[in-house]
């Protein structure tokens, strides 16, 4: 079994139980989920769109024993690459995780939502995965904070898997997000000599890195790319090597500790173990981190036994894990 680590602020490595000796939940609920559309406009005017369920119109899902909290934290639902809000079962289950705890949940879309949209606001743009830019969606966070805050919620934390990671811990490290806690679930390693290096793909990556590069000095960044790794995916050029040809600009390593943000690390067990490189031992490489320099905030880590990238089948487990953190935080 992988080890779960746990770390706060004078850095100290201890081992933890991935329940965090909170009360466990109930197996997962199929009940629909009861709630409301909503939308943001970003600084630069792009319009957004998600779904707020709270706990008080989803009964069925907070704990028999209390009623939902009286002033819920709310936590932002945030989808990987390709992604949606209304797509994705494992967003659905951690916002479930969220009502169990008697908090409200917003499962939203970035710019970078699905493969290619073109928005729906005043301003066309390319929009979607296939043409994204990393460090906006800082302005995508920001616009969701906001809106969050105005509909009176004090605490506000997020939730985000893989890219969707990635995205909400770079803008945590570098600009001021107005939220008390983060979860980050599977964020890979974007970093271009890593993937230069991996032992069967390097040649595949090379490739696709120097197409990328060649379009974009042709004067055609958006020029669209049939790519194997590390994703098998339609990307423009000038979105693949901002994601995967920008040395370490978003590799999480080089700057995580200046994530003022109390931050829960959760990988699958399959991923860091036999994964790509941007996924290979990257719990052991943080857990290293935790020990080697200064934080802060604190930093948790726990790695779901027998789990892949979208821990497919160890939802349970997963829920577990996510619920006893938030009952955990609730408390302070």
């Amino acid at each position: 079994m992988s080890p779960d680590y746990t770390n706060h602020r004078t850095a100290n490595l201890s081992r933890i139980p991935p329940i965090h000796n909170s009360r466990i939940p109930p197996p997962l609920n199929t009940s629909p989920l009861n709630g409301s559309l909503r939308d943001t406009t970003t600084d630069d005017g792009i319009k957004l769109h998600g779904f707020l369920v709270t706990a008080a119109l989803n009964p069925t899902y907070h704990s028999k024993e209390k009623s939902p909290n009286t002033h819920p934290r709310l936590w932002i639902v945030i989808h990987g690459v390709n992604g949606n809000f209304y797509g994705s079962s494992l967003l659905t289950d951690l916002a479930k995780s969220a009502l169990l705890a008697g908090d409200d949940a917003l499962l939203i879309n970035t710019r970078g939502h699905d493969l290619a949209s073109f928005g729906s606001a005043d301003i066309p743009a390319r929009l979607g995965s296939m043409y994204e830019t990393l460090q906006d969606a800082s302005l995508d966070l920001k616009a969701w904070i906001t809106l969050a805050h105005s509909l009176s919620y004090k605490s506000v934390g997020i939730i985000a898997h893989s890219l969707g990671a990635v995205k909400t811990l770079y803008a945590a490290a570098h600009q001021n997000l107005n939220i008390q806690h983060i979860i980050a679930l599977s964020p890979p390693r974007m970093n271009t000599e890593l993937l230069l290096n991996d032992p069967e793909k390097q040649n595949v990556f090379r490739k696709h890195l120097e197409e990328a590069r060649q379009a974009c000095e042709l004067g055609e960044p958006h020029r669209i790319l049939r790519v194997r790794f590390p994703l098998p995916n339609w990307v423009s050029a000038n979105t693949f090597i901002d994601k995967y040809g920008n040395d370490t600009k978003y590799d999480y390593l080089h700057w995580f500790n200046q994530i003022p943000i109390p931050t829960l690390w959760l990988f699958g067990e399959h991923e860091v173990r036999t994964g790509s490189l941007n996924f290979r031992n990257a719990d052991q490489a943080l857990a290293e981190q935790f020990q080697a320099q200064p934080l802060a905030a604190p930093h948790e880590l726990t790695v779901i036994p027998q789990a892949d990238h979208s821990y497919r089948t160890t939802r349970e487990t997963l829920s577990d894990v996510v619920f006893s953190y938030i009952q955990r935080v609730n408390l302070h």
